[in-house]
């Protein structure tokens, strides 16, 4: 009943909702009303299950009375009816999303993970040329022959044991050549794991069949989801298909190295046969069967792989659940933040919430706000450009400058060179946004008129701001990069992407064959040709 009413909700199993129960049912028993069923719980004992820092589990308790009530409206008393309308009485404290992996800690994991699912790969590839070369022998002891017996799966008796104890081999070297390990199942795992978006619960339960529509180098793994409802269970999600460097590729080999274990399996009508992950289990009854891909199983197989972080201790622990979150960043950061690409299996505030809000991206966030923020400046600050189409328009019908208006006689005034300064030509000399001297007169040194709204810039002004550019460059070649980029590179950048693009090709070589002309060309200020 209860894997049916909350098979909708975002909970692990019905696990949870049964030890949700636990704590109330401990209550009754105290008070001595355990046997009187649902109909003595009342809204005090509700009260009394509702401790502050098990909002989770509490959670899980009142949402299954509401489901009760749902189906069953004249079971619960009114009073607990009352109460299960709102969850606990403290406040719960909003879960921090898990962070990702650095991307040291991912990269050595991934290259680990490769370098074990090729030695799984080469050591049951030469288990198989091994095992039938014994098989095809004309006369094998009776060792070998228990040998055969182990490597295909089937259990050893007790005497059997003594053999390999005697003979000082391992059971591991006959049960390993033909199908995968739980190690290798779980490097395989976190191999797929590095490369797509599929939650790690959702790997765990993949199926043989799980791989469809195979074209044009990509293949969809179907696969199962819990945790999306009834009616999104089944998803599926596009991957890249060919080498063991594929997602697709892995899936292909892991089915390959564990189908002797699955065709075990089905021949003996195991229910687990259609699972992909199978192959020989050590544990409790040694046998072919499908794996226990539990947490603990993957802090063991983690710690086998003898890794270190960037600071250069052991890594002995992994949530699994962080390596979505590793593959969810990389991909935020491909997309550019880009919600309605990056949410791919959700809505875009689970993605905003779970993905896109961890300290892992924090640094990122602030070089975009900052990205954006000098765009924004540079969108408001945006210089008057007249190439001479323009020009010609604004004699003829006027400017609009901010907030100013001039006709056609104060332009064709502005053009004319009267109000001009050695970049461009200044449509207010005495209400400078910039800054004023105690006469009111400007107050900016000549290149702010780069970034002053008055700033006009014509063709006839492109062979000074082409000459300023060089000498920019000159001044590269002598100061260090951070020093010139913090003084000058605002003015490089506003000539090169936001006055030059504006003109046509023509327009700027016959301003660079005017700079060059000696006789002809903008004298730089003084004070530049001394710096």
């Amino acid at each position: 009943m209860m894997n049916e009413l909350f098979a909708g909700l975002a909970v692990p199993s019905v696990e949870q909702y049964r030890q949700s129960w636990i704590p109330l049912g401990k209550h009754l028993s105290s008070s001595g009303r355990l046997n009187g069923g649902l109909r003595v719980i009342t809204a005090a004992d509700i009260d009394a299950c509702d401790v502050r820092g098990q909002y989770s589990r509490f959670r899980c308790l009142v949402h299954g009375l509401r489901a009760i009530d749902e189906r069953n409206p004249d079971l619960l008393r009114p009073d607990l009816k009352a109460r299960i309308n709102f969850t606990s009485r403290h406040n719960g404290t909003a879960l921090r999303p898990r962070e990702p992996l650095t991307p040291f800690v991912a990269r050595v994991l991934k290259d680990a993970a490769d370098r074990s699912v090729v030695a799984t790969r080469e050591r049951i590839l030469s288990g198989r040329e091994q095992i039938e070369a014994l098989r095809n022998k004309p006369e094998r002891s009776r060792f070998e022959n228990v040998f055969l017996r182990v490597a295909d799966g089937t259990r050893p008796a007790r005497s059997e044991f003594d053999m390999f104890k005697y003979r000082k081999v391992a059971i591991a070297a006959a049960s390993d050549l033909l199908v995968l390990t739980l190690p290798d199942a779980i490097c395989f795992i976190i191999a797929i794991a590095l490369r797509v978006e599929m939650p790690i619960e959702c790997l765990r339960t993949l199926r043989r069949d799980c791989l469809k529509n195979p074209a044009r180098g990509y293949v969809s793994i179907e696969y199962t989801k819990g945790r999306g409802g009834p009616r999104a269970k089944i998803k599926r999600e596009r991957v890249r298909d060919g080498g063991i460097n594929t997602p697709g590729g892995l899936v292909r080999l892991a089915l390959e190295l564990s189908r002797p274990a699955a065709e075990r399996m089905a021949d003996r009508g195991d229910p687990n046969a259609d699972y992909l992950w199978v192959g020989f289990v050590a544990a409790g009854l040694p046998s072919w069967r499908r794996f226990s891909l539990s947490t603990h199983n993957f802090y063991a197989a983690i710690r086998s792989l003898g890794l270190v972080d960037e600071a250069g201790k052991p890594i002995t622990k992994i949530v699994p659940a962080r390596l979505r979150k590793t593959v969810k960043r990389d991909n935020y950061l491909r997309h550019t933040g880009h919600l309605r690409r990056f949410a791919s299996d959700h809505s875009k505030p689970v993605a905003a919430r779970h993905y896109a809000a961890v300290d892992g991206l924090r640094e990122e966030h602030a070089r975009s706000v900052a990205v954006a923020e000098g765009q924004l400046f540079d969108m408001a600050m945006m210089p008057l450009v007249l190439p001479p189409k323009e020009e010609v328009s604004a004699l003829a019908s006027g400017l609009s400058i901010g907030n100013q208006k001039l006709d056609a006689g104060a332009v064709a005034s502005l053009v004319s060179g009267d109000a001009d300064t050695f970049l461009g030509m200044c449509s207010g000399f005495w209400s400078s946004p910039l800054g004023r001297n105690d006469n009111g007169s400007c107050a900016t040194a000549f290149t702010g008129c780069l970034h002053c709204s008055n700033a006009v810039f014509t063709a006839r002004k492109l062979p000074a701001l082409l000459t300023y550019l060089t000498w920019l460059a000159e001044r590269r070649a002598v100061m260090t990069e951070a020093e010139w980029h913090e003084r000058y590179s605002a003015d490089h950048n506003r000539i090169m992407v936001q006055i030059l693009p504006v003109f046509d090709a023509g327009d700027i070589e016959q301003a660079r064959s005017t700079a060059e002309n000696a006789a002809v060309a903008p004298a730089l200020p003084p004070h530049l040709q001394r710096g």
